[in-house]
C-alpha cells in the first residue's frame, strides 16, 4: 500500500498529494532515502508544498553525504521558508558537512554562514532542541578562534537542562568525557539510568564506558540486564559487548570465544545497529590470538577480511601473526 502511494504521487505532476509528504517522512525515518528523495523531487513542483519539500530534500541530501546538494537545496529551503527554524536548521547541519569535506582554510572561511543559520534557527524556536544540541556540539568541538569553548557550551547545556532534562544531561556526559573526567561521566550516566531504566542506549553507552575505564566487571551486570530484553537488537549487542570485555580484559577468553560464535550464529543478514559478522570475527580472532591458538586466529582475521576487505583491523592483526 505504501509503495502504491509513492508511485501514485510520482505519476501525479504539479497536482501531488499533501500526503507525499508525510510518506517522504516516512521513509527517511526508514533510512530509504533514493525513495524518500524521488518522491520529493515531484512534490517540490506544488508551489504548495515547494517549501517544506526543500527542507525534506536539505534532509535527505545530508544524510547521503552530499553537501553540495544538501547545502543548495538549504540555501531554496530558506529562501522559500525564511521564518521556518526547521529550514534554517537543515541549512545548518549541510554546511557543518561541507565545512567538514573541504580544506581548514575553506572551512574557516564559510564557518559564518554555519554559524548564522544556526543562530537563525534558534532565534526563530527558541525550543528547538535539535538546533540546540548542534549548537553545544559545535562549541564543544570547534576551537576557540571559531568560537568554540567549554564554558560556553557548559552554559548552553545548563539552558537546554532546563527545557530538556535527559537530553542536557546527555551532553553534560559528553563534555566531561571531553574533558578526561571520565570517572565523573560514569556516575552521571548511571544518573540518567536510574531515571530511565528501559533506555537501553544508555544502558549500552555506560558499558562501552565502563569498558574504556577497564571496568570490566562492572559492564557484566548491565549487559546481563540487556540480554534479557525482549528485542533480539540489544541482546545481540549485550552478547557481543560481553565478548569485548572478556577481550579487552584478558580474562575467560574462552567464554569469549562461545559467545562470539553464538553471535556469528544468530547474527540476522540486516544487522543495523549491530557489530558486522567481520567485526565479529575479527575478535573472536583476537580470542584465539590470546589463547595461542594461532591458527584459529589466523582463519578467523582472514574471514572477517573475506566478509569485508575494507576491515583494516583483522588485515592488521592477520599481518603480526603471519600467514601459514
Amino acid at each position: 500500500m505504501r509503495i502504491g502511494a509513492v508511485v501514485l504521487c510520482l505519476l501525479l505532476s504539479l497536482g501531488v498529494c499533501a500526503a507525499g509528504l508525510d510518506q517522504a517522512r516516512s521513509l527517511i525515518s526508514e533510512n530509504r532515502l533514493a525513495e524518500a528523495r524521488a518522491l520529493l523531487e515531484t512534490t517540490v513542483k506544488d508551489p504548495a508544498l515547494r517549501g517544506e519539500s526543500l527542507v525534506l530534500l536539505t534532509r535527505v541530501s545530508t544524510l547521503e553525504g552530499d553537501w553540495k546538494a544538501a547545502t543548495s537545496w538549504g540555501e531554496q529551503a530558506t529562501a522559500a521558508l525564511p521564518k521556518s527554524s526547521e529550514a534554517h536548521y537543515n541549512h545548518a547541519v549541510a554546511l557543518r558537512l561541507k565545512l567538514t569535506s573541504v580544506s581548514k582554510a575553506r572551512a574557516m572561511f564559510g564557518i559564518g554562514d554555519y554559524k548564522t543559520a544556526l543562530a537563525r534557527a534558534i532565534e526563530l524556536d527558541p525550543g528547538n532542541l535539535d538546533a540546540r544540541g548542534e549548537e553545544i556540539g559545535f562549541l564543544m568541538s570547534a576551537p576557540a578562534v571559531a568560537g568554540g569553548g567549554d564554558d560556553k557550551a557548559r552554559a548552553r547545556i545548563r539552558e537546554l537542562k532546563a527545557m530538556d532534562r535527559k537530553r542536557g544531561l546527555g551532553f553534560e556526559v559528553a563534555l566531561l568525557r571531553k574533558e578526561g573526567k571520565l570517572p565523573e561521566a560514569i556516575t552521571l550516566m548511571r544518573q540518567i539510568l536510574n531515571e530511565d531504566p528501559q533506555d537501553h542506549r544508555t544502558r549500552l553507552t555506560l558499558v562501552t564506558m565502563l569498558q574504556e575505564a577497564r571496568r570490566f566487571t562492572e559492564a557484566e551486570p548491565e549487559l546481563l540486564i540487556l540480554a534479557e530484553v525482549k528485542d533480539g537488537i540489544w541482546a545481540l549487542s549485550a552478547q557481543y559487548q560481553r565478548a569485548r570485555s572478556r577481550i579487552l580484559g584478558r580474562y575467560e577468553q574462552e567464554k569469549a570465544v562461545e559467545l562470539l560464535l553464538d553471535f556469528i550464529a544468530r547474527l540476522p543478514e540486516n544487522a543495523d545497529g549491530l557489530p558486522t559478522a567481520s567485526a565479529a570475527h575479527w575478535r573472536l580472532g583476537n580470542a584465539y590470538e590470546q589463547l595461542k591458538q594461532t591458527d584459529k586466529a589466523r582463519a578467523a582475521y582472514q574471514k572477517a577480511i573475506a566478509l569485508d576487505p575494507a576491515n583494516e583491523e583483522a588485515r592488521k592483526a592477520l599481518k603480526a601473526i603471519g600467514t601459514a
